[in-house]
């Protein structure tokens, strides 16, 4: 195999890692075009894998979040949930680490001459342990118990990952209530399939038990007209964030992968994302 073709590298928030230098195969032993072509799909994968920015919900913590905050407040979690560095501290950007501060929030949650409803918010987050603040450093950060960004492999907790590039334009056109749609709902993705189910961790297929409409109408705490005239709409560049898919007579509800995954993100890009799947069609 050709040496060359990955190169180890240190990207911008100082991580080691390896990227992809080339795509061209020319040179390598391929006996046909078959194993050239695979050769190919698994270095474009690595490479997603190592450039993908993603930041991780706890799920065992959904619930104590949206049990003390508002719908629309859930929606400004989550798009805070984009800026914050390994340290969780929320900063302006990856390559920006000055930290936000009041009025930058109101910016990036459209809360600019809305000044109350932004420090109910802000208020809310930090009595409840959800945002903590530090004096000395003048800089707010979102608990890592919750939410946080880098590694999770060992720390005893069940964890969805969201893109924070795709949610970033997402909040854009989406209202924070829908947002917080979205939100509710990662608690119940089953890893590595992104299907909505009611045993998120259980690893025999047959056992797992797939979300109905009735049972979205009870989780989210709406009306059914809703689960079928508004979760339709709640699109992204032409795919939907949460699609119904049909097998026969059954139905079942997924995450959009390209935006939140729970496993290994190039494998369920291989695996789930197709471009004739489900999300590719609102």
């Amino acid at each position: 195999m050709n040496e060359n073709v990955f190169q180890p590298s240190v990207n911008e928030d100082g991580e080691k890692g390896f990227f992809i230098s080339e795509l061209d195969t020319k040179g390598l032993n391929f006996t046909t075009k078959e194993q050239r072509k695979a050769y190919k799909k698994r270095l474009e994968k690595e490479h997603n894998r190592n450039n993908v920015k993603f930041t991780n919900t706890n799920m065992n913590e959904i619930d104590y979040i949206c049990e003390n905050l508002t719908n629309a407040q859930i929606g400004y979690l989550m798009v805070l949930q984009c800026y914050i560095d390994y340290k969780g501290t929320l900063v302006h950007s990856q390559k920006n680490r000055t930290p936000l501060k009041p009025g930058d929030f109101q910016k990036i949650l459209g809360l600019v001459g809305k000044r109350q409803t932004f420090y109910d918010f802000k208020n809310t987050c930090l009595d409840v342990g959800i945002l903590n603040y530090d004096g000395l450093e003048k800089a707010y950060s979102i608990n890592k118990k919750f939410i946080f960004k880098g590694a999770f492999k060992g720390m005893g907790m069940d964890v969805i990952s969201m893109v924070t590039k795709e949610m970033k334009e997402i909040s854009e056109a989406l209202k924070p209530t829908d947002l917080a749609i979205l939100f509710k709902l990662q608690k119940y993705v089953h890893i590595n399939s992104m299907a909505l189910v009611r045993n998120p961790n259980e690893t025999n297929k047959k056992k797992i038990e797939t979300l109905k409409a009735a049972d979205l109408v009870d989780i989210l705490g709406v009306s059914k007209n809703y689960i079928y005239s508004r979760l339709p709409k709640l699109t992204y560049n032409g795919q939907a964030l949460i699609a119904q898919v049909k097998a026969g007579k059954k139905k079942s509800y997924m995450l959009n992968p390209n935006v939140f995954f729970r496993g290994d993100y190039a494998q369920i890009q291989e695996d789930v994302t197709h471009p004739n799947g489900v999300f590719f069609n609102a």
